[in-house]
């Protein structure tokens, strides 16, 4: 991931604008309480890959996904796809789709964009790029000092694989 200014300007005008044209459950769980990641957080959390669901609609509307090793690239995501696969035909029947990513039960990632390809059919193998432009992003982990039901205090890191295996 390329951090540059412009590239974080972008990502947190993205977040901000995302927040304020959020739907009630949307403001409830991920944007209220101090839950919401900022654009820094929200890159921290990607890193420069990692495996994500990726949702399409048909043009007739029917839904597929499937996990994928995803890439933030300069603020946009970079996904693989073959030539000949049911999520590319998607994207170039409907360009929206919906990218979502957790680590834990207190830190996930809900990201809504249109996808665009790159690159010709057959240049790698029959693998061509799928970049998708966010449109909206919605980021959540759990504020400084909450608390599980417990007692016992949730930290940022938790659910991920660095904590699952101390």
């Amino acid at each position: 991931m390329n951090k540059t200014p412009e590239t974080m300007r972008r990502l947190q005008e993205i977040i901000d604008r995302s927040a304020a044209t959020a739907g009630p459950a949307i403001r409830k769980n991920f944007i209220g309480g101090g839950w919401a990641m900022t654009a820094e957080e929200f890159v921290a959390f990607w890193g420069e890959t990692r495996m994500a669901a990726i949702s399409t609609a048909s043009a007739s509307g029917q839904v597929h996904i499937a996990p994928l090793e995803v890439a933030l690239v300069d603020g946009r995501f970079r996904i693989p796809a073959f030539a000949d696969s049911q999520r590319l035909k998607d994207h170039r029947a409907n360009a929206r789709c919906g990218i979502t990513a957790w680590d834990g039960p207190y830190r996930a990632v809900i990201v809504y964009g249109t996808a665009t390809e790159e690159g010709a059919p057959g240049s790698a193998g029959g693998i061509v790029t799928v970049v998708v432009e966010p449109m909206r992003i919605y980021g959540i982990r759990p504020p400084p000092g909450i608390r599980r039901r417990d007692g016992r205090r949730v930290r940022g890191w938790e659910g991920t694989r660095r904590a699952r295996s101390r």
